[in-house]
């Protein structure tokens, strides 16, 4: 990131290549598919699109559905990443993204230690232009701004790191961008996945969970789960990462996925070790300088569910939604113009036996929400009211990936 107007230019270009790939294969991009709920004919001529990061052991695939104007989605197409996931459980949001504008979609391939990039083509599918060692081990969760992307690495020591995306979607490690969590301390990572692939596979002990710009791209923020932290980090102009905000919450808050609204308002979930009806969120104001300041803290904001760990905010900034995969529920909370939280509808989505959600996604417009069962392999589908409500579409929208599957993105 050499200056703003420097990386627009770069962004245009980054754009007019991925518009000329559309171009050039949208003919014949179109998968064939079929749909439970729709004829395949209404589907095909769907507005967008839904992708799953199936997570693979053997091979990491995304798993791409069409989406229709009334929200139901149509198989259409599956499209290997190169690389492996690891076949379980990850405890991360960001691992599949979305560039801004929908040009390129990022996968983490936490199994093989790398990232693979797809270009989004505008007929549907996509196609995969480059995949770049991710600067560390067991990478979870990726964070774009601009031509700015950004990987948090859970294995072993731990750390983000910075990558360049160019013209063509190919990713370029920015020398000396690797920045550390709050402890470079390891131990044998939990979940089986991990010890299948490597039985002496080390994890950072500190649990961390996502990364993510803010508003800007100014700011990067990190939750670690395990020490109850919140880290925040200034992004110079050359893209790099300076430590700066440090946010202790209570004790076993577990604070996990979050997002930012307006304003510089972070809003984070917290699962308090998944102990039973202890979900909760928090909120807070984070500056320019990295500051962290408690708005709302997890005691003065419970929901009564339990494992509250997904978080996504509405498109209009005023609605947080949290998923809770132990309660098989989604939660929803009003965030207040002094950036506060109220508790909207602790049952804002119910999804019972039919899976429990663990990654979300809106589309662009916001109007769709789409939830992850990550052991039921499906997908859950909502309709987004004005005043935040959801409306339920179908508790199995779609299917056809594999359990453990992690990471979700639409358009």
């Amino acid at each position: 990131m050499e200056n703003t107007g420097m990386r627009l230019i770069r962004m245009t270009g980054v754009a007019v290549a991925a518009q000329l790939i559309a171009l050039s294969v949208a003919a014949t991009a179109f998968a064939q598919g079929n749909s439970r709920s729709l004829p395949v004919q209404s589907v095909r001529s769907g507005v967008g699109a839904v992708y799953v990061l199936d997570n693979a052991a053997a091979a990491n695939q995304v798993v791409e559905f069409r989406r229709a104007a009334d929200g139901r989605l149509a198989p259409a197409g599956t499209f290997a990443t190169g690389g492996r996931g690891t076949g379980d459980l990850l405890d991360a949001q960001g691992t599949l993204i979305l560039s801004e504008g929908n040009r390129w979609l990022f996968a983490a391939n936490a199994g093989s230690d790398d990232i693979s990039v797809f270009a989004v083509l505008e007929g549907g599918g996509l196609t995969l232009t480059s995949r770049v060692a991710s600067g560390g081990d067991r990478p979870i969760s990726l964070t774009v701004s601009e031509d700015l992307l950004y990987v948090l690495n859970s294995g072993g020591s731990g750390n983000i790191t910075a990558f360049d995306i160019g013209p063509g979607g190919g990713l370029t490690q920015l020398a000396a961008s690797s920045r550390p969590f709050s402890t470079t301390a390891s131990a044998p990572c939990p979940r089986p996945g991990d010890i299948a692939l490597d039985p002496d596979a080390q994890c950072n002990v500190a649990g961390p969970a996502q990364v993510q710009f803010s508003s800007g791209g100014h700011v990067l923020a990190v939750t670690e789960r395990a020490t109850s932290l919140i880290l925040t980090y200034v992004v110079g102009d050359d893209g790099r990462a300076t430590p700066a905000g440090v946010y202790q919450g209570p004790a076993n808050s577990t604070p996990f996925g979050f997002d930012f609204a307006k304003r510089g308002r972070l809003i984070v979930s917290n699962a308090f070790l998944d102990l039973p009806n202890l979900g909760a969120a928090s909120s807070f104001i984070v500056s320019a300088t990295g500051d962290i300041t408690e708005v709302t803290g997890a005691a003065a904001a419970p929901n009564g569910q339990t494992a509250s760990c997904w978080l996504i905010v509405s498109n209009s900034g005023r609605v947080a939604f949290i998923a809770n995969p132990i309660a098989a529920t989604l939660t929803s909370y009003t965030i207040n113009n002094d950036g506060s939280l109220s508790l909207l509808n602790g049952q804002a989505g119910l999804i019972g036996e039919a899976g429990d959600p663990r990654d979300m996604a809106l589309n662009e417009n916001g109007r769709f929400l789409y939830a992850l069962n990550n052991r039921a392999a499906t997908l859950s589908s909502f309709v987004v009211r004005g005043d935040g409500s959801l409306v339920r579409l179908e508790l199995r929208a779609a299917d056809g990936f594999p359990a453990n599957a992690v990471g979700l993105a639409a358009r």
